[in-house]
């Protein structure tokens, strides 16, 4: 176990492996206009019904869904990633807007841990850049298989 430091937080404390993705998803998504309304080409995109490749199995789409996944950086703390991946969208609050109005728009974090005592934080500006664009947050915490 890690050793916490003298205001709580664990010695070792950042997460052992991060993935930051853009998440856009709607039963009625349209991914090329998606792609027009930000400007970046999506890592994937599908609309609701199509069929698309899950590890060599086609597999029915069950909403829309366009993707941006940042490449991973093993230096990046959560909030570098998060700012990075923000950095690579427009920043007009209107466009943002008018998108959470019609689809789920969502940063999701894939936060990988070997052990127990890890922690990730984000700093109020950070949080703030999310809350200007209507974007949620989700954060899946997942366990590294053992090597």
């Amino acid at each position: 176990m890690t050793e916490p430091t003298g205001d709580g937080a664990p010695a070792d404390g950042d997460i052992d492996g991060l993935e930051i993705e853009l998440r856009v998803t709607g039963d009625d998504l349209d991914p090329e206009r998606i792609t027009r309304m930000l400007g970046t080409n999506p890592t994937r995109a599908a609309r609701k019904g199509e069929a698309i490749d899950h590890d060599g199995v086609p597999v029915a789409q069950r909403t829309g869904v366009w993707s941006y996944v940042l490449p991973a950086s093993p230096e990046w703390e959560l909030g570098d990633a998060i700012d990075t991946l923000l950095e690579r969208l427009p920043p007009d609050p209107a466009l943002w807007e008018s998108l959470a109005g019609w689809a789920e728009v969502a940063v999701v974090c894939g936060l990988y841990v070997h052990g127990v005592d890890r922690a990730a934080a984000l700093e109020p500006d950070t949080l703030a850049r999310l809350a200007e664009r209507r974007l949620s947050l989700r954060l899946e915490i997942r366990g590294m298989a053992p090597e």
